[in-house]
């Protein structure tokens, strides 16, 4: 049994202290909810006390990663903000050329194929697509490609019955029907982040509301790197971004848009 006095302010604060440097995420404003889901999950894991896994989450990579996947939100489903990933689709179809697309985070895989699927509808052929997340257990559900019902919601029934493939009421990508799409679990703030890639187009959406302002600009300058310099950078609606020397925002009617300085 998980000791009753585990979850003191001193430790949930050292706890919040590690994540952030982990992932960048702030977890101040959730300790409510810690308090109510951490006991449990000490118990997942067989620990007794609060001080075994702050020790483990530094010492140890499969805790950590449990603990990753067990804070970070992986929620969501297919043609969320669709306006956006629209005109996303019309600015890749401009170019005319091979593009490379970057969806950080793609948590289950649906922000990434729904993009693929978009850019099937616009005949739009020559776009490639890696989705990275810090959660694993996400990653693997992306690369299985299957989903409730609930998650296809915006789709029609035409649009379900040429995209997915209905088994035992849940339904599978029919991976066929696009272009190439590729998961990764990769941290966007580990100093070696996709070191080697560069790509057109970035999609972080829905993953800065939980970074404090200087994991911000950590992300911003990755993403610097990575972007070509004529590339875009497309972020969520809720999403903010402080004053930086990588990125200035662009005010399009066709949508807005980051681009490198």
């Amino acid at each position: 049994m998980v000791e009753k006095n585990i979850l003191n302010d001193l430790e949930l604060n050292h706890f919040i202290k590690i994540i952030n440097e982990l992932c960048g995420m702030d977890l101040n404003d959730k300790k409510n909810t810690l308090l109510l889901k951490l006991p449990n999950f000490l118990e997942e894991l067989n620990f007794k006390k609060m001080a075994d896994l702050l020790i483990k989450m530094r010492t140890n990579k499969d805790i950590r990663q449990k603990t990753l996947n067990f804070v970070t939100i992986t929620e969501t489903y297919f043609l969320r903000e669709l306006s956006q990933l629209q005109e996303i689709i019309y600015y890749i179809k401009s170019l005319e050329k091979r593009v490379s697309v970057l969806s950080a985070p793609c948590a289950s895989g649906e922000e990434v194929y729904s993009l693929a699927i978009l850019a099937t509808k616009h005949f739009v052929k020559d776009i490639e697509i890696l989705g990275i997340d810090i959660n694993s257990n996400a990653i693997e559900k992306a690369k299985k490609g299957i989903y409730n019902e609930r998650a296809l919601q915006k789709f029609t029934p035409a649009e379900k019955k040429k995209f997915f493939t209905e088994e035992n009421s849940s339904y599978k990508i029919n991976k066929s029907k696009f272009c190439p799409c590729k998961f990764d679990l990769c941290n966007v703030l580990d100093n070696n982040f996709l070191n080697s890639k560069k790509f057109d187009v970035i999609l972080s959406r829905n993953m800065l509301i939980y970074f404090d302002d200087e994991s911000k600009l950590k992300l911003m300058e990755n993403f610097h790197r990575i972007l070509n310099d004529d590339g875009r950078l497309y972020i969520g609606s809720a999403d903010l971004i402080p004053d930086n020397i990588f990125f200035e925002k662009v005010f399009s009617t066709r949508g807005n848009y980051y681009k490198k300085i």
